[in-house]
């Protein structure tokens, strides 16, 4: 890298939006942008939108006098870093699974490409705020473990500032695993079904016995109207969120844990039931919110490009 490469570009692919930007050598975002990403059309029009968004970032960056140095990518998927190839993937993205996705920017760009799963992105971008380690000590000291409540829910595992993937790149993925479903004997369910504004739309339709309730944001709307069927749901949802919870506090006994998505910047509406949900159960976990909420990925998809070109 030459001194005029002064900046990277990073991209946050969700299901519904692709979030880019460019970063500076302090991972402070200089611009940024957003996009839908039309997942409707298939996985080629999903990159498409993707090196679009790039595109967009790097006419910026030229037009500053700037020059990129490389593509730090966050993705939702099983990612293998390593490769940068989607390992697994559910249907939120079509035919997401088996992407050569850094090849393919490679390909496009002729630049470095970093790829990370978003939430392992996200709680890289809360452990190095702004390029640096956050100034709270047990973020980078010992377990931190990160959950995101959006549509489904993700997860992530740093020890002593690193990210953890594990064998198979599936450390952290909270939502994937299966518990019994609370209203069909015998049938399981990926927690990520109840837990998370999906989940909790389902929790709330179930009670009212119709499909009144498309999202989570919708429940919370009704429950600030003072609909019943709505806090119920609210804590029903905030006893399934404690059980995941008070489950990663005895199995991993973390230094902290961050939440973050989309219902955690709606907190106020059942932060307290999940606390009175942890001391009922007499789980004295280190929890706080996210601080950089939507920006998270972005921040930590730069800041992983950063670190494979060895400046981070």
């Amino acid at each position: 890298m030459t001194e005029r490469h002064n900046c990277v570009l990073a991209a946050d692919l969700g299901g519904t939006k692709i979030r880019a930007g460019v970063f500076g050598r302090d991972n402070r975002c200089l611009f940024a942008l957003q996009r839908p990403t039309d997942v409707s059309a298939g996985r080629d029009a999903v990159v498409h939108s993707l090196c679009a968004a790039l595109q967009q970032a790097a006419a910026w960056a030229e037009a500053q006098g700037l020059a990129a140095a490389g593509i730090g990518i966050s993705t939702a998927g099983v990612v293998d870093a390593g490769r940068g190839v989607i390992a697994d993937a559910t249907d939120a993205i079509p035919q997401w699974r088996g992407t050569p996705l850094a090849a393919l920017l490679r390909e496009a760009f002729g630049l470095p490409v970093a790829v990370e799963n978003d939430v392992k992105a996200a709680l890289l971008g809360e452990l190095c705020k702004s390029g640096e380690l956050a100034a709270d000590a047990d973020l980078r000291r010992g377990m931190v473990v990160m959950l995101t409540l959006g549509t489904g829910l993700g997860g992530a595992i740093a020890e002593d500032g690193r990210l953890r993937a594990g064998r198979q790149f599936v450390a952290g993925h909270f939502g994937r695993s299966r518990v019994p479903d609370p209203w069909t004997p015998g049938l399981m369910t990926p927690l990520d079904a109840l837990v998370s504004g999906t989940g909790l739309a389902n929790i709330a339709n179930h009670l009212c016995g119709q499909e009144q309730f498309e999202n989570g944001h919708e429940v919370l709307q009704a429950l600030a109207e003072g609909d019943s069927h709505a806090a119920a749901a609210r804590d029903q949802f905030a006893a399934l969120l404690a059980m995941v919870l008070e489950n990663i506090y005895w199995t991993l006994d973390p230094a902290a844990v961050v939440l973050g998505g989309g219902l955690t910047e709606a907190r106020a509406h059942w932060w307290p039931a999940l606390q009175a949900a942890l001391a009922a159960r007499q789980c004295n976990l280190p929890l706080r919110p996210a601080a950089l909420a939507n920006d998270a990925g972005t921040q930590g998809a730069a800041q992983l490009i950063w670190q494979q070109l060895g400046e981070g």
